[in-house]
C-alpha cells in the first residue's frame, strides 16, 4: 500500500462551498470505483487557501501511473497552480470501518 499526499495553495481562497461542489463532482465522476485506489480524502482550509488530498493506493505502481504528466496538466487547468506530491510507505494501517489492523509486508 502507498499513501500519496497532494498539497497546493489557491491564492484567491475560494469559499468552501465552491470547492466542495467541485470535489463532490470529481469524487463521483473520477475517483469512485477507480481501480487500485482504496480511498481518497479531499481537504481544504478556506482561511488559508491550502488544499490537501490524501490518497491510499494498493501499490506504488498504481499511484505512479495516476500521477502522470497528464495529472499535472489537468490539475493546473482546474486550479491554476502546481501541486506538491509526496509518496509515503505505509507500515501499518488501522481501519476502524472494518475493525482491522493491516500490516504492509511489501
Amino acid at each position: 500500500m502507498k499513501t500519496v499526499l497532494v498539497d497546493y495553495h489557491l491564492p484567491d481562497t475560494p469559499p468552501r462551498s465552491a470547492i466542495m461542489e467541485g470535489f463532490v463532482g470529481a469524487a463521483n465522476s473520477m475517483f469512485k470505483d477507480m481501480p487500485g485506489l482504496l480511498s481518497k480524502q479531499f481537504c481544504y482550509d478556506e482561511n488559508t487557501g491550502n488544499g490537501h488530498s490524501v490518497y491510499l493506493w494498493e501499490t506504488q505502481e498504481k499511484a505512479e501511473a495516476f500521477f502522470s504528466p497528464a495529472f499535472f496538466e489537468h490539475f493546473h487547468e482546474v486550479f491554476g497552480v502546481e501541486p506538491t506530491i509526496t509518496y509515503l510507505d505505509i507500515l501499518v494501517l488501522v481501519d476502524n470501518r472494518v475493525g482491522d489492523v493491516v500490516m504492509n509486508k511489501q
